[in-house]
């Protein structure tokens, strides 16, 4: 007997879940930080057509370069790699690591290679 596939939690997770990666996690940054496309423009310093760019960006038709998404990752206040995890679980994994002090992230390592 196969699991049914499992549904999305929410109309807007539908929505997003058919998008290329760095897109689907774009919205998710962007929501989880609370702010507007125009927002995330302004504070990643985007100023040539800011809307415009952000709209593509979060439906998936261009990707920005990594050095914008450098710059939208620090605006969101998440790690550039984030934006490009296809895996929902290693993206909280990167978002859990960002969240931690650089001696809490030490203490972390020596723990993980302890079981290793």
């Amino acid at each position: 007997m196969t699991t049914p596939p499992e549904k999305p939690a929410t109309k807007r997770q539908a929505s997003i879940d058919g998008l290329p990666v760095f897109a689907r996690r774009f919205v998710q940054a962007r929501e989880r930080a609370g702010m507007t496309p125009e927002q995330v423009a302004v504070a990643a310093e985007i100023e040539d057509a800011a809307s415009v760019r952000m709209s593509q960006y979060q439906r998936g038709v261009h990707t920005p370069r990594f050095s914008i998404a450098q710059n939208l990752a620090k605006a969101l206040d998440v790690p550039v790699e984030y934006f490009y995890s296809p895996d929902d679980q290693t993206a909280e994994l990167l978002l859990l690591w960002h969240a931690l002090s650089e001696a809490e992230r030490g203490q972390l390592l020596k723990s993980l290679e302890a079981l290793l």
